[in-house]
């Protein structure tokens, strides 16, 4: 048995039944083994739960480098119109997962907590670095607060866009994608008023 294996069972029964609900019981249930096999390789529930918080988060930046990675080409306003669709992909793509994150993200475990508020810095750092490059390639002109709030205002429509996908369904979510897409839109075309075209082109 690996520790991936648990890692799976661990995230199907957090999505389905929470963090009181997934016990320890019903993992070990899933990959055929005593609960007390567990403790092989996690040293109790919290020691499992942040060890498949890491898995989702790791997938989840590695989805957003390979997305910059693929679009990189194209104009910075298509960039970030890719990244929101691609949140949205992945997610609907992953619903257990996505079940899972929730259920972890809202678990009383303050360790949890502490290992989310360090991945958030850390993708927080690398989402900045990474749009701030962008920006300033195609816009030079953008002064720092500038960028500062493009991208608050991108990581807000990312956020959105996330909790959206567990509120809306079919068309409805589509219409909300639609609408970061016109507001991604129109951020830029009030940059290139400003400044004019971008520097980078297509």
């Amino acid at each position: 048995m690996k520790r991936q294996e648990l890692i799976d069972a661990a995230l199907l029964h957090y999505s389905l039944h929470g963090y009181q609900g997934a016990t320890m019981k019903k993992i070990a249930d899933e990959v055929g083994i005593k609960p007390a096999s567990i403790y092989f390789f996690y040293k109790n529930k919290e020691e499992l739960f942040i060890a498949a918080f890491q898995h989702l988060l790791d997938n989840h930046l590695a989805e957003m480098k390979r997305i910059l990675a693929e679009t990189s080409s194209r104009s910075v306003d298509r960039i970030f119109s890719e990244m929101l669709h691609g949140i949205v992909k992945y997610h609907k793509d992953d619903e257990r997962g996505t079940m899972a994150y929730i259920s972890l993200v809202t678990s009383p475990i303050p360790e949890i907590k502490l290992y989310l508020q360090k991945y958030l810095l850390h993708f927080n750092d690398w989402m900045v670095s990474s749009l701030d490059d962008l920006l300033r390639q195609s816009y030079p002109s953008l002064s720092t607060d500038e960028v500062d709030q493009i991208i608050k205002q991108f990581v807000l429509l990312g956020n959105g866009l996330f909790w959206g996908i567990n509120l809306y369904e079919g068309q409805d979510l589509m219409e909300q994608v639609q609408i970061a897409d016109r507001f991604i839109s129109s951020m830029f075309r009030d940059i290139e008023r400003k400044y004019g075209p971008m520097s980078k082109s297509e």
